[in-house]
């Protein structure tokens, strides 16, 4: 009984300080970013560079901003050290970047349902790829119901078994789905942590890449190993498939270990799907001012991706925005408003898609129907 109790505090307080650091460090307010020894207005020099918090202000031409002090005197300030709150910063994000990355994050769902028709095809699970995209786009909209970002696995499995016999096979094609999502996710972050190692911030990057992986290769050994002691009760739930989790997982790591190219295919479709995500991403931190180069954010958003992986929050909420603050909140380039605003745009965004999913939901009918050919 210590073991549940434990993860829930584990889980509880994670929660708790990755959204009190959202909350602590997010301006929400707007507010000029005043250097040492600069005076503003008739306030005293600064010792020390600081946030100060306005009333009220207003864009001028020119790039400037007048801004109302707290003591209701009227400054006029540059856009460089003008920082804007982050809902006005959300509203006046740029349309050209956001439209381009709702386009990048169309793209991923047919390649996700190529990836899950490859995994199945090898199996003998003759599944039409439109009903395949259709389960996709369902189990996708389900992401936003549940903790973490992998809700829509559980409702895929239940869709692609409910509707054969070789439920086991249909569930397992789910998991071996996520398994190369996560081996293009790992390529992803060790390419471009690599490429760009002779930066600092990128090596501060590449680091934190390598940790996220290592924790999350040693959560899963530690996953399983509760699982196989029943920790978990899946057991109990994997037999009414048709029998024990063990073997049946080594099965299906047999089968699909005869099937080497498609496994290589589908590892390059998760390649493309995460480089769709981290550019759109990308178009997100342009969209509100953020200066980092396409190569960075290639780098880092693959360890917020890992981050909101872990079913800890709705989304991640809290836990990529704390990650995303320390990797790339950094002076000339981001602020901690617009990396908060960053990860905002980018779940709007795939909220947009999502509710395709929603729509085709209500029509019903969530079963995939793989036919399964006679030799099998």
């Amino acid at each position: 009984m210590r073991s549940p109790r434990l993860l829930q505090f584990i889980r509880l307080f994670l929660i708790t300080a990755g959204i009190a650091v959202v909350v602590i460090a997010v301006h929400w307010g707007d507010g000029v970013e005043v250097t040492a020894g600069w005076k503003l207005g008739t306030l005293p020099p600064e010792d020390a560079s600081r946030y100060v918090p306005v009333e009220g202000a207003a864009y001028l031409d020119s790039g400037m901003w007048s801004v109302t002090l707290e003591d209701g005197q009227k400054v006029v300030v540059d856009e460089a050290v003008f920082r804007p709150g982050i809902l006005r910063m959300l509203a006046d994000a740029g349309g050209f970047f956001l439209v381009l990355s709702l386009l990048v994050v169309g793209c991923v769902h047919p390649l996700q349902a190529t990836r899950w028709w490859i995994l199945m095809r090898v199996r003998g699970l003759r599944a039409p790829w439109v009903r395949t995209l259709r389960l996709v786009y369902i189990g996708a909209f389900s992401n936003f119901l549940l903790p973490g970002t992998e809700g829509g696995d559980v409702v895929k499995a239940w869709g692609a078994a409910k509707g054969t016999d070789r439920r086991m096979d249909a569930v397992m094609s789910v998991v071996f789905d996520r398994i190369t999502g996560l081996v293009g996710l790992a390529i992803l972050a060790a390419v471009f942590s690599f490429a760009l190692a002779e930066s600092d911030l990128a090596r501060e990057i590449g680091a934190w890449t390598w940790i996220g992986l290592l924790v999350v290769f040693v959560g899963g050994i530690g996953a399983f190993a509760a699982m196989l002691r029943g920790w978990l009760r899946l057991p109990g739930v994997v037999a009414r498939f048709g029998g024990g989790l063990p073997g049946k997982l080594e099965a299906a790591f047999r089968s699909y270990g005869h099937h080497p190219w498609a496994i290589c295919g589908a590892t390059g479709v998760s390649v493309l799907v995460q480089l769709c995500l981290a550019a759109a991403a990308a178009g997100c931190a342009w969209s509100v001012g953020s200066e980092h180069t396409l190569w960075v954010m290639l780098a880092a958003m693959p360890v917020l991706f890992l981050a909101a992986a872990v079913p800890l929050t709705w989304q991640g909420v809290g836990v990529m925005e704390a990650i995303g603050i320390a990797l790339l909140a950094t002076p000339g380039l981001a602020t901690v408003n617009q990396v908060v605003g960053t990860l905002v745009l980018y779940r709007l965004l795939e909220l947009t898609w999502a509710l395709v999913g929603g729509l085709l939901l209500l029509r019903g009918d969530v079963q995939l129907r793989p036919q399964i050919p006679p030799s099998q």
